[in-house]
């Protein structure tokens, strides 16, 4: 692989694990103090460790893929030929 492959296949991968690590530890504000937000508004969203931990298991999905590709085990690249 390809730096430029290894960068776009983290970045894809990264984004679904974002997306699903978002509901993680949800709380919903009450609702006397929620007259200035949205009924779904978190009381604490925790972006910058779900950014982290999406990171980490993004980092090592895409290590594993790489070295599956490194050693011949497993090729994204002989599914399409």
């Amino acid at each position: 692989m390809s730096i430029l492959e290894i960068i776009i296949f983290f970045l894809v991968v990264w984004w679904p694990v974002f997306f699903i690590l978002l509901p993680i530890g949800y709380q919903q504000l009450p609702q006397a103090r929620n007259f200035k937000f949205a009924k779904s508004a978190p009381k604490k969203p925790n972006i910058l460790i779900k950014f982290i931990f999406a990171s980490i298991f993004s980092l090592i999905i895409t290590f594993a893929f790489w070295l599956m590709a490194y050693l011949n085990i497993f090729s994204l690249k002989s599914l399409i030929l």
